[in-house]
């Protein structure tokens, strides 16, 4: 009786440690999606920033609760990601460029909403693939330079798309005379605050809830300052400090007859690199926001399952119109910090995100722009420190030139651009890498290495007097077709070097002739019978 009541006391405390977990978590998860949406539902599509909060709402309210029932780290929280969220904001602008371009201003929102789903469901197909063909390991090879490029830029774009939340305007030289402007300076300079505030106290205190606490502060500072120099909500909201009241929005599922044969299909091959960049970079997020749980929390992941429980998350958001999901680092760690331990914790997430989306986006307009610009403002210059910057310290010359050249790519000609030369310099650095590791990759003679074949005491007695002079080789598993050259000047070498009869290569087995491992074992065979006779 008294072991019953010790453990249902032990479950209870658990679920309120998940509970209240979860409570904050699904807070600080408010803040990050509405700054994600405002960054996405910018610019020419900012007259439908409701419709922009509830898909961003609907990709949390799903991302949190499946994979809080199906990730190998039960208390892990999903939702709309920043590297993410830059990504999906440049192919929303690449889209409605092309509309614009082509006179189809008249209908904007509605493909645009599914072209978010659609790259959604990419997404969800390729991590599914990848979880159920165990290529998670694989994807760990991806080169740091690649990566680091990739991500750098992505720091970049969230700083210019925190610039257009905040003023309407992005980072650009032909916007420089109106972001210097009084009334811009001083939206900027209050971001800037916000982002150096984040900065210190996150240093400082090393909470996630300072962040939430500093966020609110700001909210609470910039009222404060409205009602002391007399500014009335309307005017905030005319002068560009708060957003503007947004109308109650109804969304419908995305995947209808009708949107789908209004669907300016002709866009998608100029939109082709944008949407692989979204796959690219979701499975780095995946990749890189696993390990960094696994190092914050001491949890072993298991990836492919990982990949499976995001996969799906981003297929059920695609079907109810959402967007990219993805395991969040931030927001799990922060869970982790103040007691989640278990599921209850991302279903409770995903319980405030979906009374968020039923209650609507009425609050934002009491939302300064400043603020959660501020935030956008941090994760980005937080990215390019990261990548940019400190990866200086423990990359060599090469591999940080080519981070720096990919990011540069990325900036001025787009993620396509990225993407190929990416893989150029992928190829490049492991063909520099591995032409620096000597072909053989151990070697033994008769005296260290025996057959297991019963061999006459007279053979045995032969084999140990000249054993030194039987040389063999073992060759790497990766080999380019002019690798075996090194290999047979090794064994001439070994042949002029010894006074042996013969000298033995071993080589490891490929199912092809042409396989530079035969060409290496034919040539040898050549070289060794010439020298020997010779």
């Amino acid at each position: 009786m008294i072991e019953n009541q010790s453990r249902l006391r032990s479950a209870i405390d658990t679920g309120l440690r998940d509970l209240f977990g979860g409570a904050i978590s699904g807070v600080v998860s408010i803040v990050y999606c509405v700054s994600y949406a405002a960054f996405i539902f910018s610019g020419p599509l900012a007259p439908w920033l409701g419709y922009g909060i509830a898909a961003t709402f609907i990709a949390t309210t799903v991302g949190a609760l499946v994979v809080a029932l199906r990730s190998s780290v039960p208390f892990t929280i999903a939702g709309p990601d920043s590297s993410t969220s830059v990504v999906t904001a440049t192919l929303v602008a690449a889209f409605v460029a092309w509309l614009v371009a082509n006179g189809a201003t008249d209908h904007v929102l509605e493909p645009t909403l599914l072209l978010m789903a659609l790259s959604s469901m990419l997404v969800g197909i390729l991590l599914c693939g990848l979880g159920l063909a165990r290529a998670g390991r694989a994807i760990r090879f991806v080169p740091y330079p690649v990566i680091g490029g990739f991500l750098g830029a992505t720091g970049w774009l969230m700083v210019s798309g925190a610039s257009q939340v905040i003023t309407d305007m992005r980072l650009a030289a032909a916007n420089i005379h109106a972001l210097v402007s009084p009334a811009s300076l001083s939206k900027l300079t209050a971001a800037a605050a916000i982002a150096v505030s984040l900065y210190f106290g996150l240093r400082r205190f090393g909470n996630p809830l300072v962040l939430l606490g500093l966020i609110l502060a700001g909210i609470a500072a910039a009222h404060l300052a409205f009602f002391a120099t007399g500014i009335s909500i309307t005017d905030a909201q005319a002068a560009g400090w708060l957003f503007k009241p947004e109308a109650a929005v109804a969304l419908t599922l995305p995947w209808n007859f009708d949107e789908l044969s209004r669907f300016p299909w002709p866009a998608l091959p100029h939109l082709a690199g944008d949407i692989i960049a979204m796959m690219f970079v979701t499975v780095m997020s995946v990749l890189l926001n696993t390990t960094g749980i696994e190092l914050e929390t001491r949890y072993e992941a298991d990836l492919e399952r990982e990949l499976n429980a995001v996969g799906s998350a981003n297929l059920l958001s695609a079907s109810l119109g959402g967007y990219v999901t993805c395991s969040s680092l931030s927001r799990t760690t922060l869970n982790y910090e103040v007691g989640g331990r278990g599921r209850l914790s991302g279903l409770t997430v995903a319980a405030i995100s979906g009374l968020v989306l039923a209650a609507g986006s009425g609050f934002l307009a009491y939302v300064p722009k400043f603020v959660l610009g501020g935030l956008l403002l941090y994760g980005g210059l937080y990215l390019l420190y990261r990548w940019l910057l400190d990866s200086w310290r423990y990359l060599s010359c090469v591999e940080y030139i080519s981070l720096a050249g990919i990011a540069l790519i990325i900036v001025e000609w787009g993620f396509i651009a990225g993407v190929l030369i990416g893989i150029v310099v992928g190829l490049a650095t492991f063909a520099l890498s591995v032409s620096r590791v000597h072909a053989i990759k151990f070697s033994f003679d008769g005296s260290e290495y025996h057959s297991s074949l019963d061999r006459r005491p007279d053979e045995l007695a032969l084999l140990t007097e000249y054993g030194r002079e039987i040389q063999g080789m073992f060759l790497h598993s990766y080999h380019f077709s002019a690798r075996p050259t090194g290999s047979t000047n090794t064994s001439r070498h070994c042949l002029q070097k010894k006074s042996a009869a013969s000298c033995c290569s071993i080589f490891g087995s490929s199912p092809e002739s042409t396989h530079p491992r035969h060409l290496a074992s034919h040539r040898l065979s050549r070289s060794l019978t010439s020298a020997a006779h010779g």
